[in-house]
C-alpha cells in the first residue's frame, strides 16, 4: 500500500472550497498562522495581511454581537462551535459568516490551535426554486415549514425573507414604487446572557422579536430573525420617511417594554438599535444592496449611541 504523502494534507486544505484558518491558541492574541486560498477569496484579505492578526479586524467596529459571546464561551472551555457573524471584506463589504470553530489538541492533551472553517451564508443557506414555489402557494410541507421558519422566535428565516424581498422587488421595480429594510439588532445581548442566562436571553429576543413584527401590521410587511438578536424586515410601499417613523416606533416599543439590564450601557433596559433604507428600485440596483445598506445603517445607529433608528 502506497505510503500517504505528508504535504498532500497542505494540498488538501489549500484546495479546499471551503475557508479554512489555523489560529495560534498559545499566542497573546491568538494570531492567524495560516489562512488557505478559499479564506483569501471570502474576505478579500491575502494570508500575508491576515497572519499574526486576530481575526476580530474581519468584525471591523461591529463588535456587539451575541455570536461572539458565544464563540468566546465554547472557546474557553475547549469545545467546538459553530456561529453566525456579520463580517466584512477588506473593500468594506458586509457577508454573513457561518463559522464552525474546533481546538486542535497536543498529545498531552493541551489546545495548541484553533482550526476555523468559514463559509458564505448567503451563498450557502439558499431555498431551492420548487420549495420555494411550494411555499408561495400556500403548500405546508414538513421541509418547506423547517425552511421558513425560525424556531426560536415563529418569524421567517433570512433565506426565506430573501426570497420573498426578490419577488416584491420586482413588482416594486415594475409599479415604480419605494420598498423600505429594517435591520435590528438587540443593544449589549451579550452582557445580557452573561448576567442572566442563555435561557432569558432566548426568552428576550422571543419578546423583542413580537414587538418589532407587531411594528410591521400589513400582510405584505416580512420580518426574519437572522441569528442571535439580529433581525432583518421589509415592508414595500414604505419611502424613507415613512420608513424611518417606523424604525423609531420599533425602538421605542422595545423600550416600553423595560426588561431589566443592569448591565447596559446605553439603558438600565433592554434596547434596540434600527438601520433603516428605502429606495425605489433602479436597473442597477438589487435587494441584495438594499440588505447592505440598512445594515450600514444600523452601524450608523449603533455609533451614534444605540438605542435608535438612523
Amino acid at each position: 500500500m502506497t505510503g500517504f504523502d505528508p504535504d498532500m494534507y497542505r494540498r488538501l486544505v489549500d484546495t479546499s472550497p471551503e475557508g479554512v484558518v489555523l489560529i495560534d491558541a498559545q499566542g497573546t492574541d491568538h494570531p492567524v498562522v495560516y489562512a488557505n486560498p478559499a479564506f483569501e477569496a471570502l474576505t478579500g484579505y491575502t494570508a500575508a495581511e491576515l497572519t499574526g492578526r486576530n481575526l476580530r479586524l474581519l468584525q471591523a467596529d461591529d463588535r456587539e454581537q451575541d455570536g461572539r459571546h458565544r464563540l468566546r464561551d465554547a472557546l474557553s472551555r475547549g469545545e467546538t462551535c459553530r456561529v453566525l457573524l456579520r463580517n466584512y471584506r477588506k473593500d468594506g463589504t458586509l457577508f454573513w459568516n457561518e463559522m464552525t470553530v474546533l481546538p486542535l489538541r497536543h498529545p498531552d492533551g493541551c489546545i495548541t490551535h484553533f482550526a476555523g472553517h468559514h463559509r458564505d451564508a448567503g451563498e450557502r443557506l439558499r431555498i431551492d426554486p420548487k420549495v420555494a414555489k411550494d411555499s408561495l402557494s400556500g403548500a405546508h410541507q414538513p421541509t418547506t415549514m423547517a425552511i421558513r421558519d425560525d424556531r426560536l422566535t415563529g418569524l421567517f428565516t433570512l433565506p426565506y425573507l430573501e426570497e420573498l424581498l426578490k419577488r416584491d422587488w420586482a413588482v416594486a421595480h415594475r409599479e415604480q414604487r419605494s420598498i423600505a429594510v429594517f435591520a435590528v439588532d438587540i443593544d449589549a445581548l451579550d452582557l445580557y446572557n452573561t448576567t442572566f442566562g442563555r435561557a432569558a436571553g432566548d426568552s428576550t429576543i422571543r419578546r423583542v422579536a413580537h414587538v418589532v413584527s407587531g411594528c410591521l401590521r400589513r400582510s405584505s410587511d416580512v420580518t426574519a430573525r437572522i441569528d442571535g438578536g439580529s433581525l432583518i424586515a421589509f415592508a414595500p410601499g414604505l419611502n424613507h420617511e415613512q420608513a424611518l417613523r417606523v424604525g423609531h416606533l420599533m425602538a421605542e416599543r422595545v423600550r416600553e417594554m423595560r426588561i431589566h439590564h443592569p448591565r447596559s450601557a446605553v439603558l438600565r433596559y433592554i434596547s434596540v438599535s434600527v438601520g433603516v433604507c428605502a429606495a425605489t428600485p433602479g436597473a442597477s440596483d438589487s435587494p441584495a444592496n438594499l440588505l447592505a445598506k440598512a445594515q450600514q445603517q444600523l452601524q450608523l445607529a449603533k455609533k451614534s449611541g444605540r438605542n435608535q433608528a438612523a
